[in-house]
């Protein structure tokens, strides 16, 4: 049966940016363990989403407010429990990484490339080099300053409040790629080491925002390089 719309706690609405709103959640069926949806506001006032995540009606309502909603962008099919409901309430075109079109669509999600998004100055979307799914990850500019969103290559959950089977398979004490990660959706480390140190130069960048942990806003070119060196 088709998952309706389904609202787990969460943290109140963060403003990062005049254009960058962001909220934590917690993950349906697993304990302890957090997820972030993202969304940037276009020079247009519309509205993009950064993963789905149904929030309170006040949140909700804060958010209409704020923008018009028109698009949603999946990290990759794992991240999609609840896309198909957020799609339909909030009337969004969704996209995925090419990589993992297939698997998007098998869910019963229509889902077009990232290739196909809207083209604007101030937030972009691409895949992740050495990655199974394609891992889509987001640029946003605001201003002079730059702001990565990654699904899962990048994961910065603290020890405090995670269960202890999460704790044991490597998902705290980043922020790193998590040993599943490694070994379950890394195609080539030696690629993906490359691809985060490319963007470790991307000049005003001032902050990392993963679906899962705290953001990185202390020296995040710097956490870049540690977690691509920690590939090789």
């Amino acid at each position: 049966m088709p998952r309706g719309w389904i609202v787990q706690p969460h943290e109140p609405i963060s403003k990062l940016e005049p254009n960058l709103w962001t909220v934590r959640g917690k993950i349906p069926g697993v304990p302890g363990f957090q997820r972030r949806m993202s969304i940037v506001r276009r020079a247009d006032g519309s509205l993009v989403f950064y993963h789905a995540v149904p929030l309170e009606e006040p949140a909700m309502a804060e958010i209409a407010a704020w923008g018009r909603p028109t698009t949603l962008v999946l990290g990759h099919d794992q991240h999609a429990v609840d896309a198909q409901p957020f799609a339909e309430r909030l009337g969004l075109r969704m996209f995925g990484p090419a990589r993992n079109l297939k698997r998007l669509r098998a869910r019963g999600l229509d889902v077009a490339p990232l290739e196909e998004i809207e083209r604007d100055p101030d937030v972009a979307f691409d895949q992740v080099d050495g990655t199974r799914t394609g891992d889509a990850f987001g640029t946003v500019r605001s201003g002079d300053r730059i702001t990565y969103l990654f699904a899962d290559c990048i994961q910065n959950n603290p020890p405090d409040g995670v269960n202890v089977l999460l704790r044991w398979l490597g998902f705290t004490g980043g922020p790193r790629v998590s040993p599943p990660f490694r070994l379950l959706f890394t195609t080539d480390r030696t690629a993906l080491a490359a691809h985060l140190r490319r963007l470790a130069e991307t000049s005003g960048l001032v902050r990392l925002a993963p679906f899962h942990g705290r953001v990185i806003d202390v020296d995040p070119a710097a956490t870049l390089r540690t977690v691509a060196a920690s590939l090789e």
